[in-house]
């Protein structure tokens, strides 16, 4: 069972992940992939070496080698027939597209040992479109049992066009002219440095407030997260058939979308916005957004204009999702949903989110797919103003219609805040959690303290070398091209809770961090506020009788990682320890929220928020482990996503001893004015 956790997703309650030290087999994997994921626009150029391995393998050869012989013959009839040719621009939400690149996923899925999956991966680097294949390759290197805990490139070295404005690429392509301005040699390797800003620095649009936000939705950590986190279950991928969990999709999907609409919402306010905007079909679309970006056959992404109409072009998308939101509501409203057979399904039981969450992003496990059809691409779709194409290889999606660049365009969140609400109304028809179902009894949470809470902005350098062309392998090894940009980023700090139990007992501790205030300055009661709390953490404690001192560092979250090695560290030390000279470790949790993007901006003079900690009993009969491969072993604790905050709050019940609201404020500093080593 193969899945990443997503944003503040399933209740993993697991300590830090355990580091492993690599063996050589796990290093030949580990080196032999990553370099798939180089100048796969040039792979003659790139490794010219492959080539000959390319062209010596033929899958038709090999179809013995493939579990799934109907996989395999389904993929050389499509080949033969003709797929997405190389240069094309890609997106996985095209119906065209979507069938072509499951069927490649299948291809490499179905190898039956590392050797046959490498040699298909490698000829499909030559021989498919380069986006179709890093896709592919990605998600099958993460649902492999044979590439566990394989780590893969950043997305935004890999594809530095999603992930960097026009201005920045421009500059990359004048020093793959040869362009010595920005040129300096570090040990032998011509090293370049372009200063990033984010779009919006050089025209201000007034009418466009969101602007203020695009150090955070354009954060190349965020990208790279949102990509990472739609492989854990591919809207595509059934749970069945690739032996996924079955009963945590549809509310994993619910719950971690609220929970970055949330985070959003938190960034708004350090920044004097409110509420975020809801999006309709039917009225103006508010907020406009003008990605000044190209996908890589230089095409622009496509702008809106501020309070844009939808245009009659995409009525029949329209009325689709019109009535896909009446379905989805009378659901809610009803308590029930229907299956294929028509037989009404109960979804106000155990289970029952998960079957309405799988409605909404109408992924491979949706209850009855042809009714509730695919509300989420659907979104996508008209709140992105897609182009429809000339031919069906001819496309160019919308920043929403790519995952990693979906994060960008702030009407986004705007269209997660209807599905949220979709979540809200279903928790408001079931009764809030009792006093005995919040309680603890005979434990206290005597007092909680945290560290000074200071965020700031530093340098961050991504390597761009993928930009530009190349004109042979040598050339690519000796230059290295970086961007530089001011990222968000907080100084690391510590909860201080002291407990007092009464007896020996293990227990669950949630930490949650919300507003304090509103846009207008006025507080707000935590019974019209609960749904504006985050999840930072959460971690079992072994209570002892009488005073118990817990501690819990930022960076420990099971929530968050760090930022990326850089590739070309990374791969020197990959090369060493194949050589033996160094040892190489990875962790069994490759990927999580950036750690950096923890805590909002806050202001200068400091910006009140609220800590809210609840401390739940463990129930042994109700927790259970699951192995997840890329986070390791976890424990779940059997209650919902987002408790004891998931429903709606009666302040009179949030006053028992098990539970604190600590009032916190959060101070944004010039570098210069921390005390950090960084």
């Amino acid at each position: 069972m193969k899945i990443i956790l997503l944003l503040l997703g399933a209740f993993c309650l697991a300590n830090a992940s355990p580091v492993h030290t690599a063996d050589k087999a796990y290093l030949i994997k580990q080196k032999s992939i990553y370099e798939l994921f180089w100048h796969v626009d040039q792979p003659t150029v790139y490794h010219p070496e492959l080539y000959q391995k390319a062209r010596s393998f033929s899958i038709e050869d090999h179809i013995g080698s493939y579990a799934d012989k109907t996989a395999v013959t389904e993929f050389l009839q499509r080949w033969k027939h003709g797929m997405l040719p190389r240069g094309q621009v890609f997106s996985i939400m095209y119906p065209q597209l979507h069938e072509e690149t499951v069927c490649l996923f299948n291809l490499l899925y179905s190898a039956k040992d590392f050797d046959t999956f490498y040699n298909t991966a490698v000829w499909a680097r030559f021989n498919m479109n380069e986006h179709m294949f890093i896709y592919a390759l990605s998600v099958a290197v993460l649902h492999r049992s044979d590439t566990q805990y394989v780590r893969l490139p950043p997305l935004y070295e890999v594809l530095p066009n999603l992930f960097f404005n026009d201005d920045v690429l421009h500059k990359a392509y004048h020093l793959g002219m040869g362009d010595t301005s920005l040129k300096k040699t570090v040990g032998g390797v011509n090293y370049h440095v372009i200063h990033s800003n984010y779009s919006g620095w050089y025209l201000v649009r007034n009418d466009v407030p969101e602007q203020k936000l695009t150090y955070f939705t354009e954060d190349v950590g965020l990208g790279q997260y949102y990509f990472m986190s739609s492989h854990d279950f591919p809207y595509w991928m059934n749970s069945v058939q690739y032996k996924l969990p079955t009963n945590v999709r549809g509310e994993m999907y619910l719950f971690n979308h609220k929970q970055l609409l949330t985070r959003y919402y938190l960034e708004r306010l350090s920044n004097d916005l409110g509420e975020v905007n809801y999006v309709d079909v039917n009225h103006p679309i508010v907020t406009g957004y003008y990605p000044t970006m190209h996908h890589h056959n230089g095409l622009p992404f496509s702008h809106r204009e501020t309070n844009t109409v939808v245009p009659l072009s995409m009525h029949k998308h329209v009325q689709k999702a019109e009535h896909l939101e009446t379905r989805i509501a009378d659901a809610i409203d009803s308590g029930y949903v229907e299956d294929v057979n028509g037989q009404k399904v109960n979804i106000y039981n155990e289970g029952g989110l998960n079957i309405l969450g799988n409605i909404i992003q109408g992924n491979a496990d949706t209850l009855n797919p042809k009714y509730y059809g695919q509300y989420d691409l659907l979104c996508r779709k008209i709140f992105g103003l897609s182009l429809e194409p000339n031919t069906k290889y001819q496309i160019v999606p919308n920043a929403l219609e790519i995952f990693s660049t979906s994060t960008r365009d702030p009407v986004f969140f705007s269209m997660y805040k209807n599905v949220v609400t979709y979540l809200l109304n279903y928790k408001k028809n079931m009764p809030s959690y009792t006093q005995e179902e919040l309680s603890f009894p005979g434990v206290m949470i005597e007092s909680v303290a945290v560290d000074k809470l200071m965020t700031y902005f530093d340098h961050f350098e991504s390597m761009i070398n993928n930009a530009v062309s190349v004109q042979n392998h040598k050339e690519a090894q000796s230059t290295l091209i970086k961007a530089r940009q001011n990222r968000l980023n907080h100084k690391p700090f510590t909860y201080h809770i002291t407990v007092n139990s009464d007896k020996v007992v293990k227990a669950v501790v949630r930490v949650f961090l919300g507003p304090k205030y509103s846009v207008h300055g006025h507080e707000v009661d935590i019974s019209e506020n609960y749904m504006n709390f985050m999840e930072l953490d959460q971690w079992i404690v072994d209570l002892k009788v009488g005073t118990n001192k817990v501690e819990r560092s930022s960076h420990e979250s099971i929530y968050v990682a760090p930022d990326d090695v850089p590739s070309e560290l990374l791969y020197k030390k990959m090369l060493k320890a194949i050589d033996g000279v160094e040892t190489y470790v990875y962790t069994t949790k490759l990927y999580g929220f950036p750690d950096r993007l923890m805590l909002p901006k806050g202001k200068k003079e400091g910006m009140p928020f609220k800590l809210f900690v609840h401390i739940a009993p463990v129930d042994e009969t109700k927790s259970f482990k699951v192995d997840l491969p890329i986070w390791g072993t976890s424990v779940m604790d059997g209650r919902p996503m987002g408790f004891p905050l998931d429903k709606p709050v009666q302040a009179y019940n949030f006053t028992l001893s098990n539970l604190h609201f600590k009032d916190v404020l959060i101070f944004h500093k010039q570098l210069d004015e921390m005390n950090v080593t960084v």
